[in-house]
């Protein structure tokens, strides 16, 4: 709904605001997916969001911001003012060159992250700011050929705890694509990262990575794409301790529209990754989700989600974390109906298990959501 315009021009831009606020409420038999400490109650969480788009002929740009409020019945320890948000710049300099920037910002608690899946066991709830920033050049060499010269840094921080390490993650890349046709093209990725986990000493893991990739799309309703590659690891620890590991680099995804009603995505990944736990690890990650609508205003889901450390061809064998091997699974169906043109519900179940295999300790926990959600008219209209 467009409720507010400015005076148009060749060169206006365009302007969207989006904005919703939804309301959750939870029930898990084991909050913290703990096998020493299973926490079983009741949590509410409020959550406004909203994104912002502004684009022209020559720049986009998106910002997206999530809001979180948790609270917990008879467990307060818990309760979280929490931030995500995410910028998404591209402005083109010319009819072949282009700058591209990605930042975000996340305060966050380890309780409702999911960023260490694969990490130790924790008994309680503790709070990390973690951002990140990564500008980009893009340049057309050819019709054809696009090279990409980019860079990333992050850092994440922990609060009040010794069971976390914070750490510093960064270096640059490269990426170059060759469109075969329409359909497909081929792709390859070179980069280089550097891991400072914020300990005494002065440790560090650099990682030296390729990707050689292949991409194809029939239409709106099929995609394919993937790459494997080799990553070589060089670790330094004081005093003089230097050790090195070479293993392989694995990316997959499709996206497929059985029918209007009927859609499915996959997506396989192994690679080196940073950790709260002090170490880099290599985790291999497979999701699959599936969706059906079931009548025009409902919809069924149901999303799969494993997570390991095991570094299965490494030079070293595993390359975990200090904790071991650990394996992570999580299974949510859910039910979603679109009430009225503003209002949704869901009802979500999700099964979440955890299992080291070195000690054999395992855990799981269940819990149900509720998430009633009223999206506000839609800001649009041209400006400068």
């Amino acid at each position: 709904m467009a409720i507010c315009a400015w005076g148009t021009d060749a060169f206006a831009q365009e302007w969207k605001l989006e904005s919703n606020i939804s309301q959750r409420v939870l029930y898990s038999d084991n909050l913290l997916l703990s096998r020493d400490r299973e926490i079983e109650t009741v949590g509410f969480i409020t959550t406004p969001a909203l994104h912002l788009e502004r684009n022209s002929p020559t720049s986009q740009i998106a910002f997206d911001g999530r809001f979180e409020f948790a609270e917990y019945i008879d467990h307060s320890e818990f309760n979280s003012q929490d931030q995500l948000l995410d910028l998404r710049v591209d402005q083109a300099l010319s009819e072949r060159a282009a700058l591209r920037l990605g930042a975000g910002f996340t305060h966050d608690t380890t309780l409702k992250s999911e960023q260490d899946v694969t990490g130790r066991f924790l008994d309680d709830s503790i709070e990390f700011v973690s951002w990140n920033v990564g500008p980009g050049f893009a340049y057309r060499l050819t019709p054809v050929d696009e090279m990409v010269v980019r860079g990333s840094y992050r850092e994440t921080t922990y609060y009040d705890t010794d069971e976390k390490t914070d750490y510093q993650y960064f270096g640059p890349a490269m990426d170059f694509r060759h469109q075969l046709n329409e359909l497909e093209a081929v792709t390859a990725t070179i980069g280089a990262t550097r891991f400072i986990p914020d300990e005494p000493g002065n440790d560090y893991t650099d990682t030296i990575s390729t990707l050689f990739g292949y991409s194809y799309q029939s239409s709106e309703r099929f995609s394919i794409s993937g790459g494997v590659g080799a990553a070589y690891s060089m670790r330094h620890e004081d005093p003089g301790r230097d050790t090195d590991d070479l293993g392989f680099r694995l990316k997959f995804n499709m996206n497929y529209e059985l029918s209007e009603q009927t859609s499915v995505r996959v997506a396989l990944s192994h690679d080196n990754e940073p950790s709260g736990d002090g170490d880099q690890v290599v985790r291999n990650r497979a999701t699959i989700g599936f969706n059906h609508q079931l009548t025009p205003l409902t919809t069924a889901r149901l999303n799969i989600d494993y997570a390991d450390n095991v570094d299965v061809i490494g030079s070293e064998g595993d390359q975990t974390s200090d904790e071991g091997t650990s394996r992570y699974t999580s299974v949510r169906p859910a039910v979603a109906w679109q009430l009225t043109e503003d209002w949704s519900l869901e009802a979500q179940y999700r099964f979440r298990y955890r299992l080291f295999d070195d000690d054999g300790g395992d855990a799981m926990s269940n819990s149900v959501f509720l998430t009633l959600q009223y999206n506000f008219p839609t800001w649009a209209g041209t400006g400068f």
